[in-house]
């Protein structure tokens, strides 16, 4: 099932280390599960019917534009990083 348990779970798999103190994963948890209720809480304003479906659809749009920007400068850091190694 595609649920944000199971996105946190593989997340924490991926990025944080085995042996990551565990102050450090209820952070990072508490972190993850915060941002996954932030989208919730937008995705309910774009809900509300005072909102147009052309607004919504800009609002949406907007979303997926800044998570796009963000996937991108992780990955000239990432990159970056790796160069000057």
């Amino acid at each position: 099932m595609n649920t944000i348990q199971s996105k946190w779970d593989s997340f924490r798999t991926s990025v944080i280390p085995k042996n990551a103190p565990h102050v450090q994963v209820k952070e990072m948890s508490n972190a993850f599960f915060a941002g996954a209720i932030s989208v919730i809480n937008i995705t309910d304003a774009i809900s509300d019917s005072n909102i147009s479906e052309d607004a919504g659809v800009e609002m949406l749009e907007g979303l997926h534009d800044e998570c796009r920007r963000f996937v991108n400068e992780t990955a000239t850091s990432q990159e970056a990083l790796k160069s000057e190694s």
